[in-house]
This record gives C-alpha cells, sequence and structure tokens, in this order.
C-alpha cells in the first residue's frame, strides 16, 4: 500500500482553492462491503493548535453531509451503502463487486475519484511488486469463494483511476506497479493506520496546548507516538500493526489473530471449526479459534449439547429476562455456526464472555511483550460487547503478573485504561462509520498526499531515511549538488598534488639525513 512519510501534513496544504478532492473507500468483508465517497473539506487559515470543532468547520456542508476528522484532515461524508443491503449470504463474490463498482460509479465526481482506499479482510496481496498477487485475495483464505479473486482491478476501473502506465513500467517512479492514488491493505492495517493518524495528531494537538499553557514539563514528558496495534473481533480476529510510525508488511502483513493462546483451565473446547483448512495450529487454542463469533457461538452450541437440560444456565437467564429470555431459549435450541446473531442475547455475565475475554487479553499480552506498542485499539463486532473492555484490562494486568510495572502506563488496571482502548470511530456520533471505513479513508488520504507531493517536489521517491526537501528548495538543492561536485573534484586535484609532493619532499629529507649522518660515521 501507499505510505507517506513519519512528517505528516494537512490535505488542506496541498490544495488549490478551486481544486475539490472527492475519496472513494471500500471496505471488504467476508460476507458485506462497505462502500463511501467523501469531499475533502479544505479550510482557510488551519493551524495544528486550532482542533476542528464546530466553529471552524465547514457550516454549509453540514447540512449535506456527515463531518468526521481523520487526524488533520476533515471530511464530509456524502454517500454511504451496504452491499448486500443485509446479511444476505446468498450474495457471490462477483455479485458484491459488481454492486461496489455499481455504487461507485454512480456516484464519481467526472472522469473520476481524487483516490481511492481500499481495506480488505486477508489474506491479501498487499505488496505492489509482486504483480500476480497484489490487490487479491489469497489462496490462503478461508473464506474458499474468495480465493484469488482481484478486488482492486475493478474497483479502481470503476473510480475512474486505471493505470496510466503498463504495469512494471520503470518511468512511472511514484508507483510501483503503475496504480496512482490507489491505497490498497488488509481491514486491520487500514484501520491501524487511521487509529495511529488521529490519535497522534490529537496527542500533538494536547501537547502543544499544554507548552502554551505553560505546562513546559507535562508536554515535553509526553512520549510521541510511533507505535500501535489495531485488533478487531468478530467472524475472524485480525491485527493491524504500526511501528516506527508505519504499517508493517513484511512477507506478508500481520496475522495475530492466529497465534496460539493458553486457554483457561478445564476447558474442554479446542477451537472452532473453520480452522481444520489451512488455518495455523488448525485452529486449536488460537485467538480466532476461541473468541471469534464463529467460535463463540460454537461454544455456545457445545455447552448446550452438555447441558441439555440445563438451557436456562446456559442462557444466564433469571426471572427477571421474561419473555426475551424465554425468547433466547426457543431460539437456542437451533443454533449453529451461522446464526450467530444468538450472542447479541446473552447476558454480560454469560461465561462465554469470560473466554472470549482471556483469548484477547492473550493476544494484548503478547503484543506488549514482543512489540512493546504504545496503544491497543480494540473493534470488531464481539467488541460491542463493551464489558470486555474491563474484562481484558483486568486479564491483562493478571498474566502480566507484574514484569512489567515500572512502566507507569501498565502499572494497574487503572492505568490500562489508557492503553487498551475503543476505536474513534465507533459509536454513534459517528454515524456507524466505524474504524474499518476511516482506515479505508485513510488509505485513500495517504495515496493522495504522497503522489501530490511527489508531483510537487519533483524528486525521486527513493530517499534515505524518508527525507523529503521542501518543494521550494529543489532548485537550489540541485545547484548545490553541482557546486558540490565542482568543489569536491577540485580538493581532491589539490589532495593528490600534495600527496605526491609530500612524497618527494619526505624521499629528499630522507636521502639527505642518511647521506649526512653517513660522514658523520666514517669520520
Amino acid at each position: 500500500s501507499n505510505h507517506r512519510t513519519q512528517n505528516s501534513v494537512s490535505l488542506a496544504m496541498l490544495m488549490s482553492e478551486s481544486n475539490e478532492i472527492y475519496l472513494a473507500a471500500v471496505e471488504g468483508g467476508g460476507t458485506t462491503f462497505v462502500v463511501s465517497v467523501a469531499r475533502v473539506i479544505q479550510k482557510q487559515n488551519h493551524r495544528p493548535s486550532e482542533p476542528d470543532d464546530d466553529d471552524t468547520a465547514d457550516r454549509s456542508s453540514r447540512e449535506k453531509g456527515k463531518l468526521i476528522q481523520i487526524g488533520p484532515n476533515t471530511l464530509q461524508i456524502i454517500e454511504t451503502a451496504t452491499i448486500p443491503p443485509s446479511s444476505d449470504l446468498s450474495w457471490s463474490p462477483s455479485r458484491i463487486l459488481e454492486e461496489t463498482c455499481n455504487f461507485l460509479r454512480h456516484h464519481r465526481p467526472g472522469n473520476s475519484y481524487s483516490a481511492v482506499g481500499i481495506a480488505t479482510f486477508g489474506p491479501a496481496g498487499v505488496n505492489p511488486s509482486q504483480v500476480s498477487t497484489f490487490g487479491t485475495i489469497l489462496n490462503g483464505s478461508p473464506k474458499k469463494e474468495w480465493r484469488n479473486v482481484d478486488l482492486l482491478t475493478p474497483i479502481v476501473e470503476a473510480c475512474g483511476l486505471s493505470p496510466s502506465k503498463d504495469i512494471g513500467d520503470d518511468d512511472c517512479p511514484s508507483s510501483v506497479n503503475g496504480w496512482k492514488f490507489v491505497g490498497f491493505d488488509t481491514d486491520v492495517n487500514a484501520p491501524a493506520l487511521a487509529e495511529f493518524r488521529h490519535r497522534k495528531y490529537c496527542m500533538e494537538l494536547r501537547q502543544h496546548g499544554e507548552s502554551h499553557r505553560g505546562n513546559l514539563a507535562t508536554s515535553c514528558n509526553t512520549p510521541s507516538l510511533t507505535s500501535l496495534a489495531y485488533i478487531t473481533v468478530g467472524t475472524g480476529v485480525g491485527v493491524g500493526l504500526i511501528l516506527n510510525s508505519l504499517p508493517v508488511h513484511g512477507l506478508l502483513h500481520p496475522e495475530g489473530g492466529h497465534v496460539a493462546i493458553r486457554p483457561l483451565e478445564n476447558d474442554s473446547f479446542r477451537g472452532y471449526s473453520w480452522g481444520t483448512e489451512k488455518s495455523p495450529y488448525k485452529g486449536v487454542g488460537t485467538v480466532e479459534g476461541m473468541t471469534s463469533s464463529v467460535a463463540l457461538t460454537e461454544r455456545l452450541a457445545m455447552l448446550m449439547e452438555q447441558e441439555n437440560d440445563s438451557v436456562s444456565g446456559v442462557c444466564g437467564s433469571s426471572d427477571e429476562d421474561g419473555d426475551e429470555g424465554n425468547k433466547t431459549r426457543e431460539n437456542i435450541t437451533t443454533i449453529t455456526a451461522q446464526t450467530r446473531e444468538i450472542l447479541s442475547t446473552l447476558p454480560d455475565t454469560h461465561v462465554l464472555w469470560t473466554h472470549a475475554a482471556n483469548a484477547i487479553a492473550n493476544l494484548c499480552v503478547s503484543l506488549l511483550l514482543l512489540n512493546s506498542v504504545q496503544s491497543i485499539v480494540l473493534g470488531g463486532g464481539v467488541m460491542k460487547r463493551t464489558v470486555l473492555f474491563d474484562m481484558v484490562r483486568e486479564k491483562v494486568h493478571e498474566l502480566l503478573n507484574g514484569y512489567l510495572d515500572t512502566v507507569e502506563e501498565l502499572s494497574s488496571v487503572e492505568k490500562l485504561k489508557g492503553v487498551i482502548v475503543g476505536g474513534s470511530w465507533s459509536g454513534n456520533d459517528h454515524d456507524g462509520l466505524g474504524s474499518g471505513l476511516a482506515g479505508a479513508f485513510a488509505l485513500a488520504l495517504d495515496a493522495y498526499e504522497k503522489e501530490k507531493t511527489d508531483e510537487n517536489n519533483a524528486i525521486p521517491l527513493k530517499m534515505e531515511q524518508d527525507y523529503r526537501p521542501t518543494p521550494e528548495s529543489d532548485e537550489e538543492n540541485v545547484k548545490t549538488s553541482s557546486e558540490d561536485r565542482r568543489i569536491w573534484d577540485s580538493e581532491r586535484k589539490w589532495f593528490s598534488s600534495g600527496f605526491w609532493v609530500g612524497v618527494v619532499f619526505s624521499l629528499g629529507v630522507s636521502s639527505l639525513v642518511s647521506s649526512v649522518f653517513g660522514r658523520a660515521t666514517r669520520r
């Protein structure tokens, strides 16, 4: 996927007053896609010390669409759709893609969008240099019908952003494989990027405010955000990682949902049935195998079988449950792995949530110990059960066993509330936008900014240490480089001449000394 340098800037700094930036975003799930179109709101005199609020936002756009903030950028959501519109599992990948592309073409402003971001379930081909797999769902996906499906080509073409050059053209340095103004990554790395950009920006605003209020100690002692993990717990479990301010890819991309965990004592549930084919450890004792909605539903079915005569105990129901409790007991008799809606009817005290919290906490501990991440953001459908947040924090503190108590942020359950947190775009305030779609918009923002910055700078992308000079310094850099070369050539000539003069002089002196010493000896 497209990345930008660590020094982020607002897109408003790259826009002229006459230009409008329209972004397309696609969040690809295994059963449904969410697709959205947004306009970047340009502000005048945007300063980091002034966070966006109702007074500084574009008031006229408030009547036309919801405004959301992703770091320094404000977006106006124009239209959003879920495809298929209901949880219809009969839709094929080709039909879902066709309707997604129809939506994008219908809402396309003019010839093309300014950029598009695609955040998809994995495993997916995210390495643009691997042309044969980039933008596709890989063969290892447990969702058989999606294996080897090309997401990128039809979506990008529907956005009017087809490659301007042949794939692999060496004359197209700004995009390794020819796709320009396109961001493609997993549906966990993308939200991780969005959460990182947004939280880092908010932290910088707070630090800036503290220094302006004279609290220099507070401002200076607050570490800058450089790492973050995003965990989504839903049909599957995924992990997105930001380390040293950049998304982690490596050989592929993080697949932290498949790491092994330590189950609770006397747990007879081994793992979900989906893991029998191609899942690491065959899904036995893994995070996803124990806490995904599929796993939780199958565990519930197992409990029903074990306590066939105690359905009310399995449901955790009481006399206060009334008709809702009776409905739950009726539904549980027909429970299967595909009827996961039953989970929403269970009380917070149900034993399922204890097992879920244990698996998620194991994953959090692994991330803290291995990557030392500063923030862990939990999202996904299962995390709508908000009681899990406190349960996870308590279990994390228990599992760490005091080992990291010297780290203030990890020293108590209360302190962990600042480390293990919920998503920035979940809840009613954002009309259900969700971190996944926000992540797709973040990919689009990065892709647009990267291409525009490259065009303005007109310099090669391969710079050491992500150094990128300002546009106004380019001509001076070229002049300085030429002048430095002339000076270096001149100095090298003088050095060479001086070296040989020194050698000759040294030999002459040595010869003179030897001659004088020889005469003195003979006398």
